[in-house]
Formats: C-alpha cells, sequence, structure tokens
C-alpha cells in the first residue's frame, strides 16, 4: 500500500491510501480536527465517490478497529534516486516509537534529516519523537530503512 499526503490550503490534510487492488481511500484531516472518510472511483482516482464526515468518537472506533495501536510505522513518502539515494517520510504512530530520540539512532548509510512537527520543520532534529512527528531521513535505500526500524521499534 502507498500512501500520499496533501496540504489543502484552508481546509486541511488529505491522507490517501492506494490499495494493492486499485481502490484510493482518503482521510480529510480537517484544520478544525474534523475527520472525513473519503471513498474514490476506481477508474478514476481523482473523482469522489463518497465521504462520510466522522465525529471524533468515531474517528477514534475506526482508528481503534484499524489496529492503530499495532505497527507504528507508517510511511508517508519513498522517494529513490537512481536506486543509491532513498528520502522516506514516516509519521511517528502513538504506540513504541513515540518517546524515543531521533538522536539515538546510528545506521552508517544514512542520517536523520529533520523532524516535521506540526507546522514546524525541526533541523536538526533533537529531542524525543512525538505522535504524529513525520521523521525525514535520507541515505542508501538499504539503511534508511534500517534506520527506519531502530526509530520505529519494528
Amino acid at each position: 500500500m502507498r500512501t500520499d499526503q496533501h496540504r489543502l490550503p484552508g481546509v486541511g490534510t488529505l491522507h490517501v491510501l492506494h490499495a494493492a487492488d486499485g481502490h484510493h481511500v482518503g482521510i480529510l484531516q480537517h484544520a478544525d480536527d474534523r475527520r472525513e472518510l473519503v471513498v474514490y472511483d476506481p477508474a478514476d482516482p481523482d473523482t469522489r465517490r463518497t465521504g462520510v464526515l466522522l465525529t471524533a468518537a468515531e474517528a477514534r472506533v475506526l482508528a481503534g478497529v484499524l489496529g492503530v495501536d499495532g505497527p507504528t510505522l507508517h510511511c508517508a513518502r519513498l522517494d529513490r534516486y537512481a536506486d543509491r539515494l532513498a528520502v522516506l517520510q514516516v509519521l511517528i504512530g502513538a504506540a513504541a516509537s513515540a518517546g524515543r530520540s531521533s538522536a539515538d539512532a546510528a545506521v552508517d548509510g544514512a542520517v536523520v534529516a529533520a523532524v516535521v512537527r506540526e507546522d514546524e520543520v525541526v533541523v536538526p532534529p533533537d529531542g524525543r519523537l512525538r505522535p504524529g512527528d513525520v521523521v525525514v531521513v535520507v541515505g542508501r535505500p538499504d539503511a534508511a530503512l534500517e534506520m527506519i526500524d531502530l526509530l520505529t521499534g519494528a
């Protein structure tokens, strides 16, 4: 599964999940913190079929059903350049990875280049990772993935 994250000025942030079967599902986090589940037309991924506005309680129930307390790794984006360089953006979940320090991670061939926290980019990254942080790792593809494993405890 591949995911994309898009900032929508004045609206919020859209997270689109691209499933292996070709379907696209979005979670729109509105600027006022409302959540909306969006289903796209498989024949035209730019066409919205339907949307469900979720209350905070409904969003928590859905998160529980989806197993938010399970895997903490969410690769928001992976870019490769000539198979020698990878740039990964990973969303830190609410479980095991929160509280770890980006400074504790040491992998030959990869570095934590930045942490995006809310609307702030922290360079160089410092302190403990928090749920909702996006960690940006740059390095050789194998080393970058190892760094993510180290940071998330995967």
